[in-house]
């Protein structure tokens, strides 16, 4: 029979991503030639810090808003579950305010989702002990695998590791289906997430979130900076940013290398997937990506077990010939060139033999943007640390002058040229070589994987939390948190109406009426109103602004005014603060008493 490697589906998937590249020699990453590849590089939009929305304080179910529970950690989930009867919008998670913002809330069945998490924390040693023994039993069964690769006889699920993996797998599915009995409709963004990207399911590790999400949103998205508030709800930048990492869950993306798990043995080491992001494939991505074309892109900076998908920002790299000058000819050294291949299926290293080629010693720091800090932390945007110059020489003074926000590591490999490199037709050939390795001990190593952050699809909702909407969350909630409300930089839009509407005489129950239309999808930061409005005593009106809505604000009560003549005057109105613009505003002036009589002559909103 054929045997086939058996793997196990991670709970953490901070590293989900669709698409591929497939390399074919160096061409497949960008421009080879190595004068053509800056030595340093700065994107010109940082991408945002944040939070990975770890799984053990539930992702975006993490009520960090509620001084009773903020900063929990594992092992205090009772002390959450006894708040979740607190329904103060300040006090809810991202999940629960947007659940409320869409009218779900009444829906989240919180005794029954109670109730499942308690089960799962039940059983949650017992069977964290069961997955820890199957994923030991998974890489013995896959070593014994390639040991008997080609042949027929040998059969995994006959060997004692074999028997005990089905035992230990059955074992599993059993104790996972005993919570399930507690009967619970999942139609919420809350639920959702407490159940699949929170506590309320076995084998959660410390590691386990959003980081690939984050990252993915941290390139491509603008950062929310400020709080806002849409329907009456205050939403935070850090609820925003929540969102924005859940609807990046899945993305499409171009993707070099794949996932190695096992680099602290020198039996991972030695398997393709170990050094498939080849030196080669590491610069000349860091260089034509951010050098070149200011593109952002993700690593993933732990080449292991456990997956941290950090966005990049910057490098700098030196280089330095290994080879030697006789006589103002450059000598040639051998090298035995590889190219490492990859794309749909497992990546394979192709031999092109010994090669006369030009090395180069190249020396790479690289400063990646962090998502281990508190969920509302803003991105440092006051500092210049002058990448195309000298005037910070050392990486660790610019990691001294970002604080907690950026890190770095220096890494060191041997490039393969075709040509001198002072030739400018030099190009990069074969893969080169890591010269790290056992000198990091094997933790500060190349990026395990790379990906580029293309576009969010929303094509497939697999793991993505399928209650939450892109478009909802960037053109509703977004908009509010880009801008403080009373910048005066933001400029307003403006939408006006005139008319002659006579207003009739003491007939509150008959308002005259005029309207105009929004036709921008606008959310409502600041809104004034200028109205002009013909009447001999304004004292008899009350004058109202009717939203698409059906809310009402009351720009003028009865009796203000007095005997003056004529209302041509300008209103500050909050009361639509966060609603959406779209649609159609009525100015509606009733008047209260007899015998004055006037129009409505027009009208003007002013909508940032």
């Amino acid at each position: 029979m054929t045997t086939t490697r058996i793997s196990i589906l991670a709970l953490a998937l901070c590293g989900v991503a669709t698409g591929a590249a497939q390399a074919r020699d160096n061409d497949g990453y960008g421009e080879t030639r190595i004068g053509e590849l800056p030595l340093r590089g700065a994107l010109s939009k940082t991408p945002w810090v944040g939070s990975w929305w770890a799984y053990r304080t539930d992702g975006s179910a993490y009520r960090l808003h509620d001084p009773a529970v903020n900063g929990l950690q594992s092992g205090s989930y009772a002390t959450r579950w006894t708040r979740w009867d607190d329904r103060t919008p300040e006090h809810l998670s991202p999940a629960e305010k947007y659940d409320l913002l869409v009218g779900r809330q009444d829906a989240i069945e919180y005794d029954a989702l109670i109730a499942r998490a308690k089960a799962f924390d039940a059983l949650g040693t017992e069977v964290q002990s069961l997955i820890e023994e199957r994923r030991t039993l998974v890489r013995k069964l896959n070593s014994a695998i390639t040991e008997h690769e080609g042949d027929s006889s040998f059969d995994w699920r006959s060997t004692d590791d074999g028997k005990r993996y089905l035992e230990v797998t059955q074992l599993i599915e059993d104790k996972e289906a005993e919570p399930a009995k507690v009967e619970l409709t999942v139609d919420t963004a809350f639920e959702y997430e407490v159940l699949n990207h929170g506590t309320a399911q076995f084998g959660i590790a410390s590691w386990y979130g959003h980081c690939n999400a984050w990252s993915g949103a941290a390139v491509l998205e603008p950062e929310p900076r400020f709080d806002t508030a849409v329907d009456g709800i205050p939403f935070t930048h850090g609820d925003v940013k929540a969102y924005l990492t859940e609807v990046y869950m899945e993305l499409q993306s171009s993707f070099y290398g794949t996932r190695n798990e096992y680099h602290d043995s020198e039996e991972g080491r030695a398997g393709v997937d170990f050094r498939d992001v080849t030196p080669a494939a590491f610069h000349i991505l860091f260089a034509d990506l951010i050098g070149k074309r200011d593109k952002g892109f993700v690593i993933d900076r732990f080449t292991g077990s456990e997956v941290w998908n950090q966005p990049v920002r910057a490098y700098r790299s030196k280089v330095e010939p290994l080879y030697e000058t006789v006589d103002g000819e450059a000598v040639p050294m051998k090298r035995k060139l590889t190219y490492t291949e990859y794309g749909a299926g497992a990546p394979r290293e192709l031999d092109r033999g010994d090669t006369d080629v030009y090395p180069v010693l190249v020396t790479t720091t690289i400063h990646w943007v962090t998502d281990g800090l508190p969920h509302e932390t803003l991105t440092r945007t006051d500092i210049d640390d002058s990448i195309d110059d000298e005037t910070f020489a050392s990486a660790w003074e610019i990691r001294s002058l970002w604080d907690d926000q950026i890190e770095l590591r220096t890494l060191t490999y041997e490039l393969w040229l075709d040509k001198p490199m002072s030739d400018p037709d030099a190009r990069i050939v074969g893969d080169g070589k890591w010269e790290h390795g056992s000198i990091s001990g094997f933790t500060q190593l190349q990026p395990d994987f790379i990906w580029v952050p293309l576009a969010n699809l929303n094509n497939s909702r697999d793991y993505e939390n399928e209650f939450y909407d892109y478009d909802t969350v960037v053109n509703r909630l977004m908009p509010g948190t880009l801008a403080p409300a009373d910048d005066p930089a933001v400029a307003p839009q403006s939408f006006s109406v005139t008319g002659e509407v006579a207003i009739p005489d003491a007939s509150p129950d008959e308002p005259a009426r005029l309207s105009l239309e929004v036709t921008e999808e606008l959310t409502v930061s600041v809104l004034t109103v200028e109205v002009d409005i013909q009447h001999t005593y304004i004292g008899d009106l009350e004058v109202s602004l009717l939203a698409p809505d059906g809310r009402v604000a009351v720009l003028k009560a009865y009796g203000d005014g007095g005997s003056a003549d004529d209302l041509r005057q300008t209103y500050d109105v909050t009361e639509f603060n966060g609603a959406a613009a779209l649609g159609t505003w009525s100015l509606v002036v009733r008047d209260q008493w007899k015998q004055d009589v006037g129009t409505v002559r027009g009208f003007t909103l002013h909508i940032k």
